[in-house]
């Protein structure tokens, strides 16, 4: 594992084990569901049920470059950053739980990217 994966997979670890316990998740309303907004990373937290988080499989550091890379041309280029949504859930503090995106997350927090486009769903 490289030290850029290592400090990626740190801040992933310490995100899942603060969120193992209090994360309780609250039913989002039908305007907040029909929307796609842009939210800033440092509101999304990884999933601690999801295998990006787990110490064996971690996040893919080839993966997470290439959404950098995309991120790069974004910037470049005009345009919303991930042009796919970053899928999340309502928090009842803290922000938004991620479902699905946490590579783009990572590209998002490791770029610096002000806010991604996030789409909030009820599970």
């Amino acid at each position: 594992m490289s030290s850029v994966n290592s400090a990626l997979f740190r801040r992933v670890l310490d995100d899942a084990e603060r969120y193992k316990h209090r994360r309780k998740i609250v039913r989002a309303g039908i305007i907040e569901r029909l929307l796609v907004r842009k939210i800033s990373p440092d509101k999304l937290h990884v999933n601690p049920k999801d295998e990006f988080t787990h110490q064996d499989v971690g996040p893919s550091e080839h993966i997470v470059e290439d959404y950098c890379k995309d991120v790069r041309f974004y910037q470049r280029h005009g345009g919303d950053i991930f042009p796919e949504p970053i899928i999340v859930e309502k928090m009842e503090s803290d922000g938004y739980l991620i479902l699905n995106g946490h590579h783009r997350w990572a590209a998002a927090v490791k770029m610096m990217v002000p806010k991604v486009r996030v789409v909030i769903v009820n599970q």
